[in-house]
């Protein structure tokens, strides 16, 4: 996953790293994140080997360096990648970051390159892809939290620490007809009849358990 946005949000994708250049911020997964540190630095010093190596065919020279020269490190390494689509890509940073979210979805970028070159040469992308990454951009924003709402969500979690949900105790009595509790008057001990036994029956229930 690779999204560019001038707004800050606060992913709730797990695994997703945030970089910042020029006012853009950029979310990357972190095992796309984690491809572009290798290639880096494999291939930082010696960028024209790695153009080499994802081949030159469909004219996007002037992007490709453009992005290399703006994105952030180390996804500028992955600016070679654009001439695998097939047409003309302008210098707009959505618009490639766009892309390059479908090229690294779509194949392993470190490994793309180990590939015997008649592989590599069978590989490109259709100008098409802007529609299948605007889709999955749209869900990423959907599920994020703008960075200047990250306090409420903050807040909110703290509340609910601080105060948890009370649980009836096992002493607790529920009413089992909570409209009738107010007709109930507490019971007075002085005024209630004393059951007192006599002695013929205690005499009684002494001979019945001697028995």
């Amino acid at each position: 996953m690779i999204v560019a946005s001038r707004e800050r949000y606060l992913p709730v994708v797990v695994n997703t790293l945030v970089l910042r250049k020029d006012n853009w911020y950029f979310y990357l997964h972190r095992d796309v994140y984690d491809q572009a540190v290798v290639l880096n630095d494999r291939y930082d010093e010696t960028f024209d080997d790695l153009v080499g190596l994802v081949g030159s065919k469909h004219g996007n020279e002037e992007t490709v360096r453009w992005f290399y020269e703006q994105a952030p490190r180390p996804l500028h390494i992955l600016a070679p990648f654009i001439h695998l689509i097939d047409g003309k890509i302008e210098r707009d940073m959505e618009l490639v970051c766009g892309a390059l979210h479908v090229i690294t979805a779509m194949i392993h970028i470190r490994q793309f390159i180990l590939k015997p070159l008649e592989i590599r040469k069978s590989v490109s992308f259709s100008l098409t892809i802007k529609e299948e990454y605007e889709l999955a951009w749209e869900r990423f924003f959907v599920s994020s939290i703008p960075y200047d709402q990250r306090g409420a969500l903050i807040q909110g979690v703290g509340d609910t620490v601080a105060q948890p949900a009370s649980r009836a105790s096992l002493t607790d009595t529920i009413a089992l007809f909570p409209e009738q509790t107010d007709r109930l008057e507490p019971l007075n001990r002085a005024s209630a009849p004393r059951v007192v036994s006599t002695n013929d029956e205690r005499t009684a229930t002494r001979n019945l358990l001697l028995k």
